[in-house]
C-alpha cells in the first residue's frame, strides 16, 4: 500500500504549521503507522523538535530534512511512497517558496492552519489561491482549513471561525487545536502532547484532528 501524503502549508509564519505537522505525524506513529515527516523549512523546527527526544523514547515518526530540494522535493516523496503509510510535509512560511507547490503535486490532502485573528484571515487568501492552482494539476487533492491556537471562549474566535465556516471554496475542519502550553511543552520533550502530563484537553484535540484526517484520506 502506498503512503497517503499530507502537506501542511500557509504563506504566513506563526500559524502553527509545524505544530499541526508534528502532532499529526507523531499521533499516527503512536497508533502504529509508519510515518515520514519531511521538513521543508530552512529553520528546521520539526527536525529540532524530533531531536529533543531521548534514545529510549524517540519521536514516533521518521524525520527527513529536504529544505534544500525546494521545488524538486516531490521526486523524493515519490521515491519513498511505498516505504511508509503516511508522509507529512511541513512546508516553509514563504510566499515565493516553490515547496508548497511541489508538495501539493503529490499530496492527497493539504491542510492550511489558520489562527482566528484578522491578520491571519487576510493572509490565508494567498494560501487558498495557491491551493486552488494546485488542484488544477492534482485533481484528487483535498484541501481543508485547520483552526489553530484557538481561544475558544472569546468573541473574536467565535466570529472568525464563523466566517471561515461559511467559506464555500475550502471547508473548515470540525477539529481544532487550542492555545495551550502543552503544545509548547512537548517540543522540548521531542514528543506529541500525549507525553505531557495534565494535557487531557490537548490530547483530545489532537486525536480528533487525526480521526478527521483519516476519514478524509479514506484510511
Amino acid at each position: 500500500m502506498v503512503a497517503k501524503v499530507i502537506a501542511v502549508f500557509n504563506q504566513k509564519g506563526g500559524c502553527g504549521k509545524t505544530t499541526v505537522s508534528m502532532q499529526l505525524a507523531g499521533t499516527l506513529g503512536l497508533r502504529g503507522s509508519r510515518v515520514l515527516v519531511i521538513d521543508m523549512d530552512e529553520q528546521g523546527t520539526a527536525t529540532r523538535w524530533a531531536s529533543q527526544a531521548t534514545d529510549d523514547t524517540p519521536f514516533p515518526a521518521t524525520l527527513s530534512n529536504l529544505a534544500m530540494m525546494g521545488g524538486k522535493m516531490h521526486r523524493e516523496v515519490r521515491s519513498q511512497i511505498e516505504n511508509y503509510d503516511f508522509i507529512v510535509i511541513d512546508c516553509p512560511p514563504a510566499v515565493h517558496s516553490p515547496s508548497p507547490s511541489s508538495a501539493m503535486l503529490v499530496a492527497d490532502l493539504s491542510l492550511i492552519p489558520v489562527v482566528p485573528a484578522p491578520a491571519d484571515m487576510w493572509a490565508v487568501v494567498a494560501a487558498k489561491q495557491l491551493a486552488a492552482q494546485a488542484q488544477a494539476t492534482n485533481e484528487g487533492l483535498k484541501i481543508r482549513l485547520v483552526p489553530n491556537m484557538v481561544q475558544k471562549n472569546t468573541t473574536l474566535a467565535r466570529d472568525t471561525l464563523g466566517v471561515l465556516a461559511e467559506d464555500n471554496e475550502i471547508p473548515l475542519l470540525k477539529a481544532w487545536l487550542g492555545s495551550r502550553s502543552a503544545y509548547r511543552e512537548c517540543q522540548l520533550m521531542g514528543a506529541t502532547v500525549h507525553h505531557v502530563s495534565r494535557a487531557k484537553d490537548a490530547i483530545s484535540e489532537v486525536d480528533a484532528l487525526v480521526d478527521e484526517v483519516l476519514e478524509l484520506v479514506n484510511h
